[in-house]
């Protein structure tokens, strides 16, 4: 059987490219938990990517059994870097996710 998934729409302040955006959320788990990428299978879904007027927003997979401690960890994504997370929507369905990333202003079709 396989492990249902979860989507976090995701808002970085402070950031202002895709590659930045990756890169603060892979070193932020990996310094916080060296593992938890792989346990909780983190995706960050590329096609899924707007910018804001003061930083990114962004589309995130994880595991449902690691979704709390994996948004734990990324709301200590301060002390590594001057940005905050914000956590928007949690949903299993990324279509729901889509349906909310509109509401914040984005192009997501």
């Amino acid at each position: 059987m396989r492990a249902k998934k979860r989507y976090l729409l995701i808002e970085i302040s402070g950031v202002d490219s895709s590659e930045e955006f990756e890169n603060r959320l892979r070193s932020t788990l990996n310094k916080m938990e060296p593992l938890i990428s792989i346990k909780a299978n983190v995706r960050i879904i590329k096609e899924l990517f707007s910018r804001m007027p003061d930083g990114v927003l962004g589309v995130i997979s994880v595991e449902n059994s690691y979704k709390n401690q994996v948004i734990f960890l990324l709301s200590l994504i301060g002390k590594f870097y001057k940005s905050n997370v914000l956590t928007l929507k949690s949903s299993g369905s990324l279509k729901k996710i889509k349906v909310e990333e509109t509401r914040y202003g984005t192009n997501a079709k």
